[in-house]
């Protein structure tokens, strides 16, 4: 006889056995409540297999990961760079005054395209009204042609002229709102042309005097530049070429100072072998060469700074220079100018070689001082010819 078997318990509903306490660990957690949606569950997180491999070079994260940080700044700087020249070329026109001027080509550009829209409809309104004025007339004319023969009338001119006197009213009303919308589209696009050509008046006004602020501007500029010329040539003839002479005097000086003193020492053991050896006459000869060495490098030394001659330069011009001396004329006294006026006129062949004696190579003694002032008359009556010739363009401007 086998053993009888217990019934099973019948199942808890939900919302008891989510209420009771479970003996397993897992279960100490609240249950979540059936009327809340279940969250969805979290995948669980990805392994670092070859689907998904960050170190793989191929890949542009791993390029721009490993990038130098002077290409990824010069990227961002090439990245801003048009922005950036849009903001300078901004801010030269809020400076210059031009961001005016754009405001109002922007507005001429909009009334342009309303004005296109306002002839467009002017248009289309002409059109309409043209066509029901047609289309009325006919009405009309065959209603006439109905009245003419009234007499001879059948049910179905009857019902015709029925349908066009109805027809003839509803034409009457669609002509007026015709003519009222013609009348205002006119309206409108006469306003709009005269916007528009005002519009472009003013901005051509705007631009003129723009215009000539900017060439006032770029005058001064110019002025300015040849200022800073002017001065530059100033302070390199009065304070860098002096400045520069001294210093090339001076390395000349100290280099020359040791072939001096060994010079020197070798005359004094030659004098000293020539005393030794009686010949007093020959040891005086070579003092006096002695003086004479150290007097001409005092003069190159003091007065140097106009004329520099190399040591081995020294026979050669002293052979030069009684031919120099020979080229070299005495200026001429000053005369009044009526004289050499006189003179000229009785013999013309003078003032032809005076002409050609301008382009000659006839020397002349000039001092830096003469050629200084004559550059700086040069550049004086340069700029007032400038001067004339811009004030003369300007008036006619």
């Amino acid at each position: 006889m086998q053993p009888k078997q217990p019934e099973p318990e019948p199942e808890p509903a939900p919302s008891s056995a989510s209420s009771e306490p479970s003996t397993s660990p897992s279960s100490e957690t609240p249950s979540p409540d059936p009327s809340e949606p279940s969250q969805p569950t979290p995948p669980p997180p990805e392994t670092n297999n070859g689907n998904n491999n960050n170190t793989d070079p191929s890949l542009p994260s791993f390029t721009e990961t490993h990038r130098h940080p002077l290409s990824a700044r010069f990227s961002t700087f090439m990245d801003n760079l048009q922005s950036r020249a849009l903001t300078a070329t901004q801010t030269i026109n809020d400076l210059t005054g031009y961001s005016a001027i754009e405001a109002i080509k922007a507005r001429n550009t909009q009334l342009e395209h309303d004005h296109s829209a306002a002839q467009r409809r002017l248009r289309n309104a002409r059109h309409n009204y043209k066509s029901l004025n047609a289309h009325r007339a006919a009405t009309q004319r065959e209603v006439t042609t109905l009245l003419a023969r009234q007499a001879t009338w059948t049910p179905p001119d009857l019902e015709r002229f029925t349908t066009l006197y109805r027809l003839d009213h509803e034409l009457e009303t669609q002509v007026t709102a015709a003519s009222a919308e013609l009348t205002e589209a006119e309206t409108d696009e006469s306003r709009l042309s005269g916007a528009l050509n005002a519009g472009i008046l003013k901005r051509y006004h705007e631009e003129q005097i723009w215009s000539d602020r900017i060439r006032r501007q770029s005058t001064w500029g110019t002025w300015g530049l040849m200022g800073v010329n002017v001065l530059m040539f100033l302070v390199l003839q009065f304070v860098a070429e002096p400045w520069r002479r001294k210093r090339l005097m001076r390395g000349i000086a100290e280099s020359e100072k040791g072939v001096m003193d060994e010079v020197r020492r070798e005359l004094e053991e030659v004098r000293s072998a020539l005393e030794a050896s009686g010949l007093r006459e020959a040891a005086a000869v070579a003092a006096r060469a002695v003086e004479e060495e150290e007097e001409a490098a005092q003069a190159l030394a003091v007065e140097g700074e106009d004329h520099i001659h190399p040591p081995a330069a020294a026979p050669e011009t002293a052979t030069a220079a009684p031919v120099e001396a020979e080229q070299w004329e005495a200026p001429r006294p000053a005369r009044p100018w009526k004289e050499v006026l006189a003179e000229y006129w009785e013999d013309p062949e003078l003032l032809r070689e005076a002409v050609l004696d301008l382009s000659s190579d006839r020397r002349i003694d000039l001092r830096m001082r003469d050629a200084s002032l004559i550059a700086l008359q040069g550049a004086a009556a340069g700029a007032t010819l400038a001067v004339v010739i811009a004030v003369s363009l300007l008036r006619n401007a």
